[in-house]
């Protein structure tokens, strides 16, 4: 059967043969498999791998990487150091957790994927847990027609959906609001969102 079943496991190995040019050892308990399928660094194993959303700016840059895959993990690369992406929004889009019991989130800036960082590395401001629901009736205030509308609370190019402007003079329907960094913000219906400050509960 296949290797899989013993990854992270320590093997002891009992035997070893060259068999045609090729190295070969004998596994306690297991039997013969060859050399080169085997390593002496023990890797990690992610515990889970999945897809959420939310944003962060790095804390702590110092002593951090950034990574292919959660470091430790058969076949991670250092990208770079985590001080390359401080004061950026960093929109975190995978959360995993190895077998040693590090989180790591995977990110994107500017809408490219980058690679992976210790979760206790970065400070998340956003998440969709700190939205709540709200019905309210709101016109885009026209000293703010030129203020941008978000895919998410937060501004990023990524998201950006463009100026408010083309909804100046009509009603706008509020679903959800989120503080953000102390800053409210509003969800719109079938737009996206945009500070609250942005927004007039009277027609402009």
């Amino acid at each position: 059967g296949p290797l899989s079943k013993f990854n992270g496991q320590a093997l002891t190995l009992q035997r070893e043969a060259t068999i045609e040019g090729q190295l070969w050892y004998r596994v306690k308990d297991l039997g013969w498999v060859k050399a080169a399928n085997l390593t002496t660094t023990k890797y990690d194993t992610l515990s889970y791998d999945k897809a959420i959303t939310a944003y962060s700016r790095v804390k702590t840059a110092s002593g951090n990487s950034v990574w292919t895959k959660p470091n430790k993990i058969e076949g991670a690369q250092k990208i770079s150091a985590l001080s390359t992406y401080s004061g950026k929004n960093m929109r975190i889009i995978r959360e995993a957790k190895t077998s040693s019991g590090t989180i790591w989130y995977q990110f994107s800036v500017g809408g490219k994927t980058i690679g992976w960082v210790e979760t206790k590395a970065l400070n998340t401001f956003y998440t969709p847990s700190m939205e709540k629901n709200l019905t309210a009736t709101r016109y885009v205030l026209t000293s703010k027609k030129n203020e941008h509308y978000y895919g998410l609370p937060v501004v990023d190019s990524a998201i950006d959906r463009g100026p408010l402007s083309k909804f100046s003079g009509k009603t706008l329907t509020v679903q959800r609001e989120a503080t953000i960094e102390g800053q409210l913000w509003y969800r719109v219906k079938d737009l996206g969102w945009t500070k609250a400050a942005n927004l007039s509960a009277k027609k402009q």
